[in-house]
């Protein structure tokens, strides 16, 4: 394995200019090909790359079957992370990005509105699903803790103050973001454990260019095949180049025509998990939550009805 420390290649200002683009050939310098561990300037990882390591498990018939069924969701709300914009549509207070097939799957904070912490919807929904990914989680789970001991301890460190239903089994995982063939944009991820890392599998079919995971701040790029694992520094920029399948489509999903997909898995520990309850008390608030939104929505009816109208002159 290629051990190296690494430079930055471009300035504060260009790196900024990058957020929110999707990035190609002309943002890196090194593509790497095999095996590798990228330190920073500081000593710290930045990517360990293990090519092939996830061979046998990306093959299994059922794991490539549930996450190829993931590629019907899609979503508006990944921000720069889509490669666009977000725009606030007329008549609306909510930003909105471009609509791309991506979907969080295992257990999420308390967010937004929904003020418990939960299971995804789609994960409660499927139950069986969500658990034949178990063993690949876990053997993404044995790579981590050989490669990169320290930070593996101190997510499962995490893991220990953390109630088991919202764990992956002999993981330091708690939530994976499967991704369906499309580029993103430079972005950092944000939720995730400070202090922990991520981890990107990735799962091919067909014949497609493109698809580079790239840090243009070191311009280095890795070019991930099927069964390929990188363990990453999400909290660094980075980004996808262009898919263009054997089609000769642009990919925002997989193509229907010639079969190109590439199913990127991300697997990590979110921050505020630690202070979720267990299970039944998460499942109270909830409860409580729809009971309060309910009221209001009563109540709203109500006053609606009992303003009278306006009489015009």
């Amino acid at each position: 394995m290629i051990e190296a420390r690494l430079r930055t290649r471009i300035s504060s200002t260009e790196l900024e200019s990058k957020v929110g683009k999707i990035l190609g050939p002309q943002d890196y310098n090194a593509l790497l090909t095999g095996p590798a561990k990228l330190l920073k300037p500081n000593g710290q990882p930045l990517v360990v790359y293990l090519p092939g390591a996830l061979q046998a498990e990306a093959d299994t018939p059922a794991v490539y079957a549930t996450l190829h069924s993931l590629r019907s969701l899609r979503t508006d709300n990944r921000g720069t992370a889509s490669g666009s914009r977000r725009i606030t549509r007329p008549g609306s207070t909510r930003s909105r990005a471009l609509n791309v097939p991506s979907a969080i799957i295992g257990a999420f904070d308390a967010a937004g509105a929904q003020k418990y912490c939960r299971l995804t919807a789609w994960t409660g929904q499927n139950l069986p699903q969500w658990e034949t990914l178990r063993p690949f989680l876990q053997a993404i789970a044995h790579h981590f803790k050989t490669r990169l001991p320290d930070r593996y301890a101190v997510q499962m460190a995490e893991v220990e103050r953390t109630f088991s239903e919202w764990v992956v089994p002999d993981t330091p995982f708690t939530t994976v973001t499967v991704n369906n063939t499309y580029p993103t944009g430079v972005h950092q991820d944000a939720g995730d454990l400070e202090s922990g890392f991520s981890t990107l599998a990735c799962i091919r079919r067909g014949t497609f260019t493109g698809g580079q995971l790239v840090f243009p701040k070191y311009r280095v790029a890795i070019d991930m095949q099927h069964g390929d694992l990188a363990l990453i520094d999400a909290h660094e920029y980075h980004g996808n180049t262009a898919i263009v399948c054997a089609c000769g489509e642009r990919r925002n999903g997989m193509c229907d025509t010639c079969g190109a997909e590439r199913i990127s898995v991300v697997s990590y520990f979110r921050q505020n998990m630690t202070r979720c309850g267990s299970y039944s008390e998460e499942a109270a608030r909830a409860a409580t939550a729809a009971e309060t939104r309910n009221r209001k929505r009563l109540a709203a009816q109500i006053d609606a009805a009992d303003t009278p109208a306006e009489v015009a002159p």
